[in-house]
């Protein structure tokens, strides 16, 4: 019986620290040693910004398909993205003009979206997704809806690492427009 309970610990011991080691992507890196940044400078509102971003990330991947795996580029840019509409919508009901408008409020939201606009890869311009979307649609035989995916397929190959900093909506809805 001792026996048992010893190899059942070894073993789960084994298991959590394969994911303590894990190897986290370069950005959720940067925001964690960020917050330890802040929290030694005791800026507050940095440190509660990035301790959210930091918890969404991994709420984001805890829930996914495979959350034993660390989080991907990707997955952390779209959790940022995400966080910034949050901040964006907020702060609209606390802009000036607005009922309940508050100042303060509206202040501390722009601080917290400037904040994680530092931690977005730099993205291309739309008018340079714009151009990379005409070539590619240039390049085919026939234009209808059907060839969306194959262009939306190449545009990511081109795009290469920049396509995390893209907004894939706009992005689709331009390439519909362009197949039109």
């Amino acid at each position: 019986m001792l026996r048992r309970s010893v190899l059942a610990l070894n073993v789960r011991a084994l298991h959590t620290s394969a994911l303590r080691f894990a190897e986290k992507s370069a950005l959720e890196v940067r925001l964690r040693d960020s917050l330890k940044d802040a929290m030694k400078a005791r800026d507050k509102a940095a440190v509660s910004t990035l301790k959210a971003i930091i918890a969404d990330v991994t709420y984001v991947v805890k829930s996914g398909s495979t959350p034993n795996d660390p989080a991907t580029q990707e997955t952390v840019v779209n959790t940022i993205r995400k966080g910034i509409a949050k901040r964006r919508e907020a702060a609209e009901s606390y802009a000036p003009g607005a009922p309940g408008a508050s100042e303060e409020h509206y202040a501390n939201f722009n601080n917290e979206i400037a904040l994680l606009e530092k931690y977005m890869p730099e993205a291309p311009t739309p008018e340079a997704v714009q151009k990379i979307i005409d070539e590619i649609v240039a390049s085919l035989e026939t234009r209808n809806k059907g060839q969306t995916g194959s262009v939306m397929k190449a545009l990511w190959e081109r795009l290469g690492e920049a396509r995390a900093a893209v907004d894939k909506k706009d992005v689709a809805a331009r390439v519909a427009k362009a197949l039109q």
